[in-house]
């Protein structure tokens, strides 16, 4: 059986970037051939969205004639009321005591509740002991890992509430294959807890924040292997850091636009400028080179930081030009030569 895994798009308008990463998780589940496709949370970003949006989703998935299994998430936790319809093959599984089973398989979902650790446990526990001994279980679950370092901003804009709380150690003596999870943004992620025995999170397929950089993934497997991270042609942030250089005999303009037409078209680049230009050398102000790259925001730019200095007056100078003689005739590696150059624009703006 192979499964198509995803989480998190946090869909708000219809045909927008989010909605189009869905599209492209439907056209990727049916050139993979797929057998199932879960959804573990916050496929919509509010309630109200889901509302609204339901009879596009429902006309979405008429498309296709493999299940779709839906959990909800933190976001969308009201989402699937009891009667809700989103489509034939579509299964919104409501009770983690309540599994779906498909060709011998067991979906369970654990949807978002307000349970802490404990609880969240003792949960566990007691569907496991449900579980058919011998048969695949899987199960799709909105939760926060534990185990993860690097901070709250791998979950993308979710606050600093706990939801539902859970370790790998949780899942070792427990009857489940695969937790298929969602509710962690940043990347794809997968942790073996026990052998044979995954916690994967795919990230969200197409970036919700500025933090989720990089192209954007699912998890796409067969039952008995390992998940692997499979490429979603969709909206994605790449960070950009340019240091200006006032030696250096490029116009910074032509340096951003040249950076911008090597990189993909479904990537919006997050530009941090810094450094020192010679504004004489290229006929340029920092007035203009800020206006000129106001015009270039927009859908493929977006301005992260912009900390850059014009210092022709200071190349300029007797005294610099004096310095910058003895600095070349010393024998210093190139970052010592920058750092001592840095330092030295920076003491002389303030005279």
């Amino acid at each position: 059986m192979k499964i198509l895994h995803t989480a998190d798009l946090h869909i708000r308008e219809y045909n927008d970037a989010r909605w189009q990463a869905l599209q492209e998780l439907i056209q990727l589940g049916q050139a993979r051939e797929i057998d199932v496709l879960v959804i573990s949370g916050d496929l919509f970003d509010s309630s109200s969205d889901a509302y609204r949006l339901r009879p596009k989703i429902r006309e979405l998935f008429s498309g296709i004639n493999w299940p779709v299994l839906i959990i909800a998430g933190n976001h969308d936790a009201e989402a699937y009321p009891d009667g809700a319809f989103f489509g034939e093959t579509v299964s919104v599984i409501r009770d983690l005591l309540r599994p779906v089973e498909i060709e011998g398989v067991y979906f369970w979902g654990f949807p978002y509740e307000t349970l802490m650790e404990a609880e969240t446990l003792e949960y566990l526990n007691l569907a496991a002991g449900m579980a058919k001994p011998g048969a695949t279980h899987l199960l799709l679950f909105h939760g926060e890992l534990l185990d993860i370092t690097g901070g709250w901003e791998q979950y993308g804009e979710e606050g600093r509430h706990r939801y539902l709380p859970v370790k790998l150690s949780y899942f070792y003596p427990l009857p489940w294959q695969y937790v298929l999870a969602g509710h962690f943004h940043s990347n794809f992620a997968v942790h073996e807890f026990r052998e044979g025995s995954y916690f994967v999170y795919p990230g969200s397929p197409v970036a919700i924040t500025r933090r989720e950089t990089g192209p954007r993934m699912a998890n796409l497997f067969e039952i008995g292997s390992i998940p692997t991270p499979c490429p979603v042609h969709s909206r994605y942030y790449e960070k950009m850091e340019i240091r200006l250089d006032p030696f250096q005999t490029v116009s910074p303009l032509n340096i951003i636009t040249e950076r911008l037409s090597d990189t993909p078209e479904n990537a919006t680049i997050l530009l941090d400028i810094s450094g020192y230009f010679n504004g004489a050398q290229f006929n340029l102000s920092e007035e203009e080179l800020y206006q000129a790259l106001s015009k270039l925001s927009g859908h493929r730019l977006e301005i992260a930081r912009m900390e850059f200095h014009d210092i022709r007056e200071i190349l300029e100078d007797d005294l610099f030009a004096l310095f910058w003689e003895r600095l070349g005739e010393r024998n210093l590696a190139d970052d010592d030569r920058k750092t001592i150059l840095d330092y030295t624009l920076k003491a002389m703006m303030e005279l």
